[in-house]
């Protein structure tokens, strides 16, 4: 195993030990809130909502990133260019180039 792969292992397993850590916490603090209900159910209960956030946002980050790539390949700006003053010189003269074929 390369060293690479091991520090992604670690960062992983710290990443994952923190999500479970943070999600008990949760679990604590939402307690005050649903007073009948068991941690594991409260801990059901987050945990699907997270997956459920998760899942939406994967899908909203697919969706604009479809249409930004969609809109570049038919001529659109990337709007992060109108923070500056002109698009790249190697951006204009490729379209300047395309535009005369």
């Amino acid at each position: 195993m390369t060293h690479s792969n091991r520090h992604s292992i670690k960062t992983l397993a710290k990443l994952l030990l923190a999500g479970i850590l943070l999600a008990g916490l949760i679990v604590v603090a939402a307690q005050d809130l649903a007073l009948d209900m068991s941690h594991a159910k409260l801990f059901a209960y987050i945990f699907a909502g997270l997956a459920a956030l998760a899942v939406i946002l994967v899908g909203l980050s697919v969706s604009y990133l479809n249409v930004y790539q969609w809109s570049l390949r038919k001529g659109g700006t990337d709007t992060t260019w109108f923070w500056f003053k002109s698009e790249p010189k190697g951006l204009m003269a490729l379209r300047d180039k395309l535009s005369k074929d």
